[in-house]
């Protein structure tokens, strides 16, 4: 079968579409109404290139969403998935029930840390893709950004089967989350041990908005999320990964994967038709690996007011913006310039080729413009102030040993024991160095944080030392220039953080929920629940190619309860 020419796919043919939303049940507890979800993860076949192309063979989530056309609950699948809409401090419930019978539609890499269900021994025959390797696909969903208790955080040997088997560490796929942290949109996705980057390139994410509005912004249909991923896709419509005999020492697995065609919410190179209006955008790059550095194709400014976290302390006026894998934005664009008929692209000014295009926008209305009062001041930020000894942690590919060819943090494998180690309450500055060649984004479990600085480094000279010592200490001679400020766009709270490489990246974190104006102490719990009750945390690169090849590290954060 041949792979699928992008330049022979029409662009912005495809009409975009706002995600279905998840209709919850509700129930009282102890005089506290609850949100209940029974969410399923399935196979199905869904239009993603434009109509004359064939339907694709998706992965996707399902369950009653609300009909926006006649106000009725149906069972509607999509991939990606749904949006959950819930309401800060109103407990939600989701069963996530794996119902996925089909195989894997790309070829596992046994030589990777994975889930290996049927106890597959591996012996090095690369032509020993059986049907135990390809089947059962596992889940374990996470929250990206959520703050929960270990437990309903997804642990990756958390993971379970439609056929019943289960992780080491699996106790239920009943989650309950408490959304007592700030507004801002999150997203879920399966992370199941060595195929994360097919689980969610295949379909199985989506957005989790945690509601809490207290302004006049844009809304219903002037506020429309968008999640943008890129795939290939063969001739036939069905989605094309290329991952085979690219690493000597890993058959199927690649450290990057750039797709050749640009999807908006499921929809190859959309379209949407727009008023003369202000509208709200919340974008998230749900990419395996491409990054994207988004502007407008006539230059005109964008109005940021929020991060991964939720909103910035005050909007700001971009030219520009870069996401990479795992990192929102909150967006205001304002259409009322435009005339009648105007067309504009949003653009990705990292890409020459054919993924220079993300969607277009087409002005088709001209009426009375709706008037917003947007504050000058959206949030105020707590104090940060340090009371933790500084951690560094490198990142690093190991070129020789065991797991050669694969990503490292503090050079450990994911199963190793944990030693990133900490107290709730703890305030630190923690320090990323990146002696990779490529691109890192890492994701921090549990809690936000803000990006203080970079600076350039001597990433052989780190190596150098480290290779020596087992450990790099931050002296004057690896430094090779002063520090860099974040860039406009990365103001506020992150939950993921783009690490260059030959670069160290610094931020300031805090062990406690970022609603808690006043100073925090070192041991003192200000979650509502025990951070300890569970399997640990992670972190990880959501660069999802790095992810599954060891690029995770079992996080401890201790709660005195």
């Amino acid at each position: 079968m041949k792979k699928l020419n992008p330049s022979f796919i029409p662009k912005f043919q495809n009409e975009l579409e706002k995600l279905p939303i998840f209709a919850p049940s509700f129930f009282k507890k102890e005089d506290k109404m609850n949100h209940h979800y029974s969410i399923d993860a399935c196979e199905f076949y869904q239009q993603m290139l434009p109509e004359g192309f064939n339907k694709t063979k998706v992965w996707g989530f399902a369950g009653f969403c609300k009909d926006e056309k006649n106000k009725k609950i149906k069972y509607v699948k999509h991939s990606p998935g749904p949006t959950f809409e819930v309401d800060r401090n109103i407990d939600t419930n989701i069963q996530w029930n794996n119902k996925i019978l089909g195989e894997y539609m790309f070829k596992i890499d046994k030589t990777l840390v994975w889930a290996n269900p049927n106890n597959i021994v591996y012996n090095n025959n690369l032509d020993n893709d059986s049907k135990e390797g390809q089947w059962p696909p596992t889940l374990i969903m996470h929250v990206h950004g959520i703050s929960t208790p270990p437990i309903y955080d997804g642990n990756p040997r958390a993971w379970y089967t439609a056929t019943g088997i289960k992780g080491p560490v699996y106790s239920t796929n009943y989650y309950k989350y408490t959304n007592e942290q700030r507004g801002a949109m999150l997203w879920y996705y399966d992370q199941s041990p060595g195929v994360s980057r097919y689980s969610v390139y295949s379909g199985l994410c989506g957005l989790y908005f945690i509601k809490d509005e207290k302004y006049n912004l844009p809304k219903d249909e002037y506020h429309i999320p968008l999640i943008i991923q890129d795939k290939s896709f063969y001739e036939d419509g069905s989605l094309f990964y290329d991952n085979e005999n690219v690493d000597s020492n890993h058959p199927y697995w690649k450290e990057k994967f750039f797709g050749d065609i640009i999807l908006v919410n499921g929809k190859v190179w959309p379209s949407l038709n727009v008023k003369n209006q202000l509208y709200r955008f919340n974008i998230l790059n749900g990419s395996n690996s491409r990054p994207y550095k988004i502007a407008l194709s006539d230059n005109s400014k964008m109005i940021q007011i929020g991060s991964d976290g939720g909103y910035i302390d005050k909007p700001q006026e971009l030219s520009y913006f870069s996401l990479y894998p795992g990192e929102r934005i909150d967006l205001l664009i304002d259409f009322s310039r435009y005339n009648e008929n105007n067309k504009i692209i949003m653009k990705n000014l990292f890409s020459s080729d054919e993924c220079k295009d993300i969607m277009e926008f087409n002005v088709i209305s001209i009426s009375k413009k709706i008037e917003y009062n947007l504050p000058k001041i959206l949030t105020k930020y707590p104090p940060m102030k340090i009371n933790t000894k500084k951690k560094s942690t490198i990142l690093l590919k190991r070129e020789k040993g065991d797991y050669r060819d694969g990503y490292f943090i503090n050079n450990e494998t994911y199963l190793n024991p944990p030693n990133i180690i900490t107290k709730v309450g703890s305030t630190f500055i923690w320090e990323f160095i990146n002696l990779c060649d490529d691109d890192i984004c890492i994701h921090i479990h549990l809690t936000n944080f803000q990006i203080l600085e970079r600076q350039k480094i001597n990433k052989l000279k780190c190596k150098k030392m480290y290779d020596e010592n087992k450990e790099l200490s931050c002296r004057d001679e690896i430094y090779e220039g002063a520090v860099i400020l974040p860039e406009l766009y990365e103001e506020g709270f992150k939950d993921t953080l783009y690490c260059p490489p030959s670069f160290i990246t610094r931020i300031i974190i805090r062990y406690a929920p970022t609603y808690i104006m006043e100073e925090v102490n070192v041991g003192e719990n200000y979650f509502s629940f025990n951070t300890s009750n569970g399997p640990e945390y992670i972190i990880n690169s959501q660069i999802l190619e790095q992810k599954d090849n060891y690029l995770v590290r079992p996080q401890i954060i201790f709660s005195e309860e």
